[in-house]
Formats: C-alpha cells, structure tokens, sequence
C-alpha cells in the first residue's frame, strides 16, 4: 500500500479556503439568526444599495465634471434573497428590480464589503451597530473620485438611520493603506495612530466577507513571517486555484507591537465613556497581549488555526465564536495574574454585553441558539444560580446605588488595566502620533480629571436606564451654617413621604451644582420633573425645574467622546457662560446679593464658581476673544425680578440674554 502524497501548497491553500469559506458562511448564518426581524433585509440591502447608483434609492450621487462615482462590488451577484429584501424596503421599486441589468454597473470599483465586531458573535445584540469596511484599491481612483464615494457611503449610513434607526458605519479603506497600518488620525470612530496593528488585529478576529474578496490573510498558517506571507501570495496566479484575483492583501500580522499598547489603552479608555462592558473586556485584552506580546500569538492568529482545523475544531469550523475565544483567554489570564474580583466584573460585563437573558425560560418547542447555548455553559461552569441570573437579566428592578456600585467597579478596573500597562511599557517607545495623543488625552482629562470647582462626570457604565423622569431634592441644614443637596431617583414624596436612601444619586453643597450634575450626566432632561422635600428656604420647586429647563438649552449634556478633534488640538475657551442670580437668597429683596457662574468650555468641561468677582475674573476669556461666548443671565421668579435683573445688567459690560 503506497504511502499518502504529501498536499502541494497550492492544494493545501485551497484546502483552507474552503474552511475559511465554511467558517464565513456560518458566521453569517449567526449573524442573521440573531438579528432583529425589521433588520434582516437591510443585511442584503446594504451591499446592494453599495454596488448600485440610482436615483431612486438611497445612496445615489451624481457625476461631478469629469469624476465619475465609484461603485459595484468585485463578485457581487443579484440572488433572490437579496431581491426580497429589496421589495420589502422598496415595494415600489418593484419593476426596477425586475429588469436588474438596467441598474447593473459595468464598473467594479470596491473590491470587498468586510462587517467588523461583535455581528455574527455572542456578542451581537438588537443594537449592534454595523461596522464596515470598504476596501478599495486607492491607486485606482483619485481624492475626488474617493470623496464622492464617500457621500454615497454617508448618504446610505443616514438613510438607515433615519429610516431603520440602525446605526452604520462604512470606513473607505485603501487597500494599500491598510496593508501599511495607516488608518488616519484619531477621530469618531476611527483609532487613528493609536492602534493600527491592534484595529488590523480585530479586524482579522472578527471579520465576515460580506460581498467581494477575501483577504490573502486568512489563507496562510497561523505562524507566517512577512517574507514567507509575501513569497505564498507571490506564488498565486491569475487563472490558477486559488486564483489570485479571488484575494485582497491586507497585509500579514505575525506579532503585535508594544509601541502600540499605550495609545490603544488610552482609546479604550476613551471608548469607555460610551461602551464601558464592551471597553473592560478589550482593555483587559491589552494587558494580556501585553503579558504575551513576546512569545504569545495575537488572538486572530488562534482563530486562524482553529478554522484551519477544519473537523478537527473544538466543536467544528462552524461552531467557533471569536468572542468567546477571547474572553476564555482574558480568564485564563487574570485566574493567574489577577484577583477574584477581576475574574467577576469580567464575567459580569460579558453577560451584561451579549445581552442573552438566561433566566427567561425558552417557549415550548424553541430551540436554544448557538449565543443561548455558549452563554447557559458559562454561567453552568460559573455556578450561577438562576436568582443570580435574574438579577442581571432585570437591571430596571436595580436601585440607582446598585447601578453606581458596578459602574465604579467597571472604571475602577480600566483605570487598574490602564496603570499597569503605563507602568510596564514607562521605558518604551510608543508610536502613537502626538496630535492624535493630544485629543485622546484632553478627552480623558475632560472625563476622569479632576479640578476645582468643576462638574464631574458620572462614570456610568449604563445610559437611558440611569435616567429619571421624576427626581426628588432635599435639603440638609448644617450645624455650621452649611447646606447639603441631595437627589434621589423617583418622586418618593407621594409614595410614602420617606426618602429611600438607596435611590441617592448624589449631593453637594449647592443646589445650582447638583441640578448641574444631574443634567450633565444624563440623570435628568427638560422632560423630567423636580420635586422638592419641603420648602426649606427661598428655593422652590418652581425654581428649580426653570433652572433644569434652562440647563438642558443652553448647558446641555456633552458627549466627550464626540468632542471636535480642532477644538481639543486648539487652547480651551469658555464656550457658553450662565449667570445666576439672587437663586438662594430672599425673593423680597431688590438687590444683587448672590452670583453663581456656571460656564462651559470648548474641551467639554462644565465649571461652578460663585461671588459677584467671578465675571470680573473671567472678562478676558469672556470678552477679548474670537468669538466671544454666549453668555446668559437668571434671575428666579418673583416680584423684584425685574430690578434685579436691571441692577445685574447695569453693573456688568458683558453683554448677557435674559432668560425667564
């Protein structure tokens, strides 16, 4: 009997296409199991609405003088499911979709449409939003022609949005870009030069092809130096099998960069503002790729092999889930290198993040999905008990000082993660671009920093379900003559009329900063109503639901992840000022004789500072500058207001809007 042939590598490159291929098609099979029903044609819809340029659909720019709009999508094919999809959304574009080679482009000018993230993982919700890649050949096509494609992507992103309310990113990315790890400067979504071999890193972990060519990457062994990537790709013909035009080069990632470790933590951090389970999870794995970031694989690299293994994958090709394999390899980690508590938050922020409530039983005669089934062995291997799950599963049932508790914890890990790594890497050079370190830094000074007299942020790792439609104040008389603010979630004054310590949110010294507090961090809107524990005092309810009204308009709510770029690179200014006079103090009286000063800047921070001098500290900022704030005065009800407001204005030459 004759021994077997040993495979050329031809054969066995096609081989681990066909996994690669196997594993794709399942990833996209979870991806649209777990999917909302309203959002499963967008899935087919998005591509197309891609590859075409129409009129009458969304998406469609015009020729601008001699540029011609890139579109059409290498291997793209018109299948029947992606017509459904089309009719549902566009019934009456029926007859167009019948007669498809009218709209069919000629041109094929993206080379692939890659999802990114946490679609088709365990860690897909009804809200994931849909982050793409559009990968072009930019030697192609010039900056004009490139800018037209991105109107067209920006056109589609808003059309979902505003028609589906499902969030869409597309990140127009040069082929030859991405293989040098150039992905632009820090901005919105983008890391810029904070973590390009960490973003090529999760791309490769959690990408599905969703129309177009896959990248070379997926075709090589997991252990792959670039001269040997570059001779494996240079060995591909056109024609041959596999054939070369099948593939894109995104370029190898045999090992991860330290340099790159710093700025990637201080993105997570940044992240963390708005996806604080998400962040915990990707911080951590920072630390542990720094743990191994001589001798360790990058976790794509692990994947690689596992779907490589075909049959032999733990639980087959298809089975296996990207985020799963993470978060197994962050446990085994911090069971070594960790405390108890790590291990918890950890578990924690994974369940709370795939979203998967377990102690809702399944209707009779429904089948577990694959999420369900990974989740339910997690938490069977963690000895969860099912009061432990519900407690999880029924966050609205949380008092506000539970929300807070793990919320502090969550920051509280980031900030341990983000210490360690500043410490192990205090030697290193990073590589991360000055300006783009600049942005990120003043963002996280803006949200963790910090100084007198300023608001502080709420370090929340929850958003709509901190927030309150009815809020109770009370107030404390001191021994010393002092006041303390407090406010509790919830009208608890027509319940029993006995505050419930456990819903406290927060207190201070004044009550101008703690409406301040709770408007800047999305506790309270102008939709929200105030109710005061006993009048004690000048200050009534009256008052201080015109004081939030007055905050939401003028002092809103800021997002410091979304801060503009040229606003953090440029000196901080005062952005908007409020005035607020005579808010404590005796209605009768019809004199100035109390000032607060609450002002805004243009890096996102909110200060309070209180006597008649503080505008006259502040007139240069408020007066010698380009362009000057919006500056606004207040003044309580009541019958002196008009003079005191008049005394107010005479006294001052900054130009102030009244408002009543």
């Amino acid at each position: 009997m004759s021994a077997h042939q040993p495979l050329s590598i031809h054969q066995n490159l096609t081989i681990r296409l066909l996994r690669v291929l196997r594993y794709n098609k399942a990833r996209i099979e979870r991806a649209l199991t777990l999917m909302p029903a309203k959002h499963k044609p967008l899935f087919h819809v998005l591509p197309f609405l891609v590859h075409v340029n129409h009129e009458s659909l969304p998406g469609f720019v015009e020729r601008t003088g001699e540029e011609d709009v890139p579109f059409g999508i290498n291997n793209y094919s018109f299948r029947p499911d992606v017509e459904q999809a089309l009719n549902h959304c566009f019934p009456e574009q029926q007859a167009l979709f019948e007669d498809i080679k009218t709209i069919w482009p000629r041109q094929r000018a993206v080379d692939a449409l890659v999802l990114m993230g946490s679609v088709g993982t365990i860690a897909q919700t009804d809200d994931s939003d849909f982050d793409y890649w559009v990968c072009v050949d930019g030697n192609r096509f010039s900056e004009a022609a490139l800018a037209l494609l991105q109107q067209k992507l920006t056109a589609i992103e808003k059309w979902a949005e505003e028609h589906h309310g499902i969030e869409i990113h597309f990140f127009l990315s040069e082929i030859d870009k991405v293989k040098q790890n150039d992905f632009g400067v820090a901005e919105g979504e983008s890391a810029g030069s904070a973590q390009a071999l960490f973003l090529k890193a999760e791309f490769y972990n959690t990408n599905i092809v969703v129309a177009g060519k896959a990248p070379f990457w997926w075709l090589t062994p997991e252990k792959t130096n670039n001269r040997q990537y570059t001779a494996l790709h240079n060995s591909l013909e056109k024609g041959g099998s596999p054939d070369v035009d099948w593939f894109m080069d995104l370029g190898n990632l045999e090992r991860l960069d330290a340099s790159e470790l710093f700025g990637a933590a201080i993105w997570q951090l940044g992240k963390a503002m708005d996806s604080p389970f998400k962040s915990l999870l990707k911080m951590a794995k920072l630390e542990v790729y720094l743990a191994n970031i001589e001798h360790g694989q990058p976790l794509c690299n692990v994947l690689k092999k596992q779907v490589h293994r075909g049959a032999e994958a733990p639980g087959h090709v298809s089975d296996i889930d990207p985020y799963a394999l993470m978060f197994d390899e962050l446990i085994a980690h911090y069971k070594t290198n960790g405390q108890p508590e790590d291990i918890l938050i950890l578990q924690q922020c994974l369940y709370l993040k795939c979203a998967c409530k377990l102690s809702e039983p399944l209707n009779e005669g429904q089948e577990a999905n694959f999420k369900r089934k990974i989740l339910a062995s997690y938490a069977k291997r963690w000895s969860w008990s099912r009061k432990t799950l519900y407690h999880l599963d029924n966050q609205q049932e949380w008092s506000f000082k539970q929300r807070v508790q793990l919320s502090t914890h969550i920051h509280r890990f980031l900030i341990k993660c983000y210490r360690r790594i500043s410490k192990e890497l205090s030697n290193q050079q990073q590589s991360l671009d000055q300006k783009d370190m600049t942005v990120l830094g003043r963002r996280l000074s803006t949200f963790y920093g910090k100084k007198t007299d300023k608001i502080e942020f709420l370090r929340s790792a929850f958003d709509v379900s901190l927030y309150c439609e009815k809020v109770t104040v009370a107030l404390k008389q001191l021994k010393n003559g002092g006041e303390v603010w407090s406010v509790y979630a919830g009208d608890l004054l027509s319940k029993s009329g006995i505050i419930d310590e456990s819903q406290k949110m927060a207190q201070a010294s004044s009550a101008i900063g703690l409406m301040m507090w709770c408007v800047s961090s999305k506790v309270i809107d102008a939709k929200s109503t105030v109710y005061l524990d006993y009048n004690y005092g000048e200050i009534s309810e009256l008052d201080l639901n015109d004081l939030v009204r007055h905050l939401c308009k003028y002092l809103p709510a800021v997002k410091v992840s979304t801060l503009p770029r040229s606003d953090l690179l440029a000196p901080e200014r005062i952005k908007t000022c409020l005035a607020i006079v005579n808010f404590p103090t005796l209605r009768q009286k019809a004199v100035v004789e109390d000032v607060a000063v609450l002002y805004t800047t243009t890096w996102g921070e909110t200060f309070l500072k209180h006597g008649e001098e503080v505008l006259d500290n502040l007139w240069y900022e408020l007066r010698e500058v380009t362009p000057q704030p919006a500056c606004h005065v207040m003044v309580p009800r009541g019958n002196q207001q008009a003079r005191i407001i008049g005394q107010f204005m005479e006294s001052s030459d900054i130009s102030f809007n009244v408002l009543y």
